[in-house]
């Protein structure tokens, strides 16, 4: 993987793929209640590839997007996309260069953290009262789930992102 940045364009038409496919998809192919979290898997993928300030935008407006579609508490998922997008994309870039072995870990660690906090803010707020049994039947599920729509995912936005890249870089070296 390249550590050069991801575009304002990349990252905003991502975006809108991963909420068309949270709000039209994911509900479609839910597996006893538990659905893939585009959202998040967008937000840690970008994440990988991009710069903090853009990854945290990113986060945070996605997060706010899905506030707004569930039926949870406004603002709890923007706090958490935002958290894991900049924890996310602090990290070394060279960790995620290698195989595909440390960004699966990586994307399932986040999925899970970041299904565990909505669990954790939705108990604490008093939506769900059971914590241990939201942990068995969505949080754990969830995010294996949305880490297998990541490891789908992550090649083709990798492909797209180099490519893009690689154009940008030829065209360069032509008006140079």
């Amino acid at each position: 993987m390249n550590t050069k940045k991801t575009s304002a364009s990349f990252s905003f038409f991502g975006s809108l793929i991963a909420f068309i496919a949270q709000v039209f998809i994911a509900p479609n192919i839910a597996i006893l209640d538990v659905v893939p979290n585009f959202m998040l898997v967008f937000v840690v993928l970008n994440a990988m590839l991009g710069s903090r300030v853009r990854a945290s935008m990113t986060g945070f407006i996605l997060g706010l997007l899905y506030d707004f579609i569930s039926q949870g508490t406004l603002g709890v998922m923007s706090l958490i996309f935002t958290l894991i997008a900049y924890i996310t994309s602090s990290l070394n870039k060279d960790l995620f260069a290698g195989s595909w072995v440390p960004q699966a870990f990586f994307l399932l660690l986040a999925a899970f953290i970041g299904e565990l906090l909505h669990a954790i803010f939705l108990s604490i707020l008093g939506y769900d009262t059971d914590i241990l049994r939201s942990l068995g039947m969505r949080v754990v599920p969830g995010s294996i789930y949305s880490a297998v729509f990541g490891l789908i995912i992550f090649p083709i936005m990798h492909r797209f992102d180099s490519g893009r890249r690689n154009n940008a870089r030829r065209l360069k070296g032509r008006f140079d």
